[in-house]
């Protein structure tokens, strides 16, 4: 995990109101009014869904109304599941081929503690309704790294990007000679996963961060990683897992083209399911997107892994409202502006990180000795997850102050509009115009987080001819729900 606002953030193109067009409500009502207009016609990606990073080697019974509550009440509906925390578990080669799994040794580490508590959790999660994606991170074994890579012509955070684990250097790039046995360890895992441990899963993202090396993934450049999931892609269709989809390239720095490489190569884009970007900071998905609508591959979903904030070690109120709650909101609807289809907080919950190593307090839920409660953000992220449900579409949104970030969408299956918004400072009156649309909700339903409010409805306001007058206070995070037909 690694980890600018505009002075008028147009979400998107036109924005047409209904007879007149939104430049002109924007001048209007600009000494006294902030406006935020909604053109439901001009429609953009299908959402497949929110969710969190989940550590599961310290599952329990005492984290099942935990997992309850991030999916009744949070609305998460995609777990990345990590069930090691580091990629070193085969310390030693399972044997001299690479091309035969010596089950005898993989059994025996996948039934130690560490992955029988992953396994209960995937399980779990099954029971629940949900198909975690399986998801691999840390360090590899030292028998597959060497130091034979020239230095680095992409841009890397390294071991001082100041998350907590820099350290003695040790070998870290990944030999590119050891790929066909890192794919039989990795895909051993997912086999064992869904043969041996009965976990239900659709995604499978084998490796981690490798721009953020050592600790987070090993070192695999860009030009190096089509040949690499290209080894793991082959061995999953050789045993079987032909259809789990891949989830790559899970990249630290959110701007480097690793996917252009991966995208000339139309055997491994067969088992490619999504493209998974990472950002702590105020760079998205959009470049991202820009190369995946002008390649062969337009319609492969882009997924933000992972968002938050980094400082986690500061739990102070300040900190929690504006880097973990308001930064990190924005940062979710930043790449949904963008076209990311999905977007998963990282962390859930606080726990001790392998790869760190330390605990760690990113998480949107608390721990403090197993007993699990909601932090501030929680309610912020709750704020989108609650509310804009998987098959929503985002329909377009511009605001005309530099103190709102909006999102709006809508879903058909459940005749409603909802726009999330952060408001972090500028002109407490917004109006909220809805262009001509057939047929109008008849009201707003407003649900804020503050300082103060977790999550809570505190007004409904009327649409007349599709415009609302809506106040808020000088900082808050906001749904609006309209419901068609409800008055």
């Amino acid at each position: 995990m690694t980890k600018g606002h505009q002075n008028v953030c147009v979400i998107s193109g036109t924005a047409l109101i209904a007879g007149f067009t939104a430049a002109a409500v924007f001048a209007q009502n600009a000494a006294t009014t902030s406006t935020i207009a909604v053109n439901p016609a001009e429609s953009f990606q299908t959402i497949d869904g929110f969710g969190v990073n989940f550590n599961g080697t310290y599952f329990r019974d005492a984290q099942k109304p935990m997992i309850d509550m991030l999916i009744d009440d949070l609305g998460a509906t995609i777990f990345r599941l990590d069930p090691y925390g580091l990629l070193n578990w085969e310390a030693v080669n399972d044997n001299d081929s690479p091309q035969v799994m010596n089950w005898e040794y993989y059994n025996d580490r996948y039934s130690i503690a560490t992955f029988e508590a992953s396994w209960a959790a995937g399980r779990y999660l099954n029971s629940r309704g949900i198909r975690p994606f399986l998801a691999l991170s840390g360090i590899a074994p030292d028998w597959m790294l060497d130091s034979n890579a020239p230095p680095p012509q992409h841009k890397v955070c390294g071991g001082s990007s100041g998350m907590g684990h820099a350290g003695p250097m040790k070998p870290n790039h990944l030999n590119p000679d050891t790929y066909d046995e890192f794919a039989e360890e990795v895909v051993s895992l997912a086999v064992y996963a869904r043969t041996r441990a009965r976990i239900d899963f659709r995604y499978f993202g084998p490796i981690n961060e490798t721009d953020c090396y050592p600790a987070e993934g090993p070192r695999v450049d860009p030009d190096e990683m089509p040949k690499l999931l290209s080894a793991v892609a082959r061995r999953m269709k050789k045993e079987g897992l032909g259809d789990v989809k891949l989830v790559v390239a899970e990249q630290a720095i959110v701007t480097s083209n690793y996917i252009g490489p991966i995208m000339q190569e139309p055997d491994l884009m067969d088992q490619v399911g999504v493209f998974a970007f990472h950002t702590y900071g105020s760079d998205s998905v959009g470049p991202q997107l820009d190369r995946v609508r002008s390649s062969k591959y337009p319609n492969t979903p882009v997924w933000l892994t992972e968002y938050g904030d980094l400082k986690d070690l500061d739990k102070s109120a300040e900190n929690e409202w504006e880097g973990f709650s308001v930064a990190a909101t924005q940062r979710a609807l930043r790449a949904l502006n963008q076209g990311a289809r999905a977007a998963l907080y990282w962390d859930a919950y606080d726990n001790y990180h392998e790869h760190y190593p330390r605990l760690t307090f990113y998480g949107l839920i608390q721990n403090v000795d197993h007993v699990y409660s909601p932090k501030k953000r929680y309610y912020a992220a709750k704020q989108l997850y609650r509310f804009v449900r998987p098959g929503s579409q985002r329909i377009s949104a511009a605001v005309d102050s530099p103190g709102l970030t909006v999102s709006a969408f809508r879903n058909d299956r459940a005749d409603e509009f909802v726009i999330v918004g952060v408001k972090r400072a500028g002109i407490d009156h917004v109006q909220v115009v809805l262009s001509a649309a057939a047929p109008l909700p008849a009201q707003w339903e407003l649900y804020q987080t503050t300082r103060k409010l977790d999550c809570v409805k505190t007004h409904t306001v009327p649409i007349r001819n599709g415009v609302a007058d809506v106040d808020l206070p000088d900082e808050a995070i906001f749904t609006l729900v309209g419901k068609v037909g409800k008055s």
